[in-house]
């Protein structure tokens, strides 16, 4: 396994845990437990984000810097592709 899939592994091992977690608080709001397990989720998957997007760019379009001459975001791969495409 390459480092670009590890860390992009990891970004969506904490974006799961960040949907079921949300999904959970949807019906119990004030549930202590859960909202201290979604900061510690956001806090770990905006790590794991911001070192692979520092390694292998933008997760997504949105992270792209536009202030340059050329619009970078399909320069790829793009982050769902395998290395060798």
């Amino acid at each position: 396994m390459t480092e670009r899939e590890k860390l992009l592994g990891r970004v969506r091992m904490y974006d799961f845990a960040l949907v079921e977690v949300i999904e959970y608080l949807d019906c119990h709001p004030d549930c202590e437990a859960a909202l201290k397990y979604y900061r510690e989720m956001r806090a770990a998957f905006d790590k794991a984000a911001e070192e692979y997007e520092d390694a292998f760019g933008p997760l997504t379009a949105r992270e792209t810097d536009a202030h340059g001459a050329r619009w970078r975001w399909i320069d790829g791969p793009w982050p769902w592709e395998g290395e060798d495409n």
